[in-house]
């Protein structure tokens, strides 16, 4: 998979198995800043950086943008801030 929307802000429920059977190359997070719920969770991220996703957070990026890349397989990763 090239793209994962990860669910619920990365909470502690997001599915390592499901993480792990996909594999995402981008894995965006929306979650917004200093939230009191300590989205995206540790556990999340560290299922995410296993898999060697590159992660993307609407609280420190800002907004994310995915499109193919020009060699025509690749993803090019735009954010807001860098």
């Amino acid at each position: 998979m090239d793209v994962l929307k990860v669910a619920h802000h990365g909470s502690a429920d997001t599915s390592a198995e499901l993480v792990r059977a996909v594999r995402p190359r981008v894995a965006l997070i929306g979650v917004g800043a200093d939230n009191t719920y300590g989205h995206p969770t540790p556990s999340a991220l560290e299922t995410l950086a296993e898999v060697g996703a590159t992660v993307t957070r609407t609280d420190q990026d800002g907004t994310a943008v995915v499109v193919p890349g020009g060699d025509g397989g690749g993803l090019r990763l735009w954010r807001e801030r860098s």
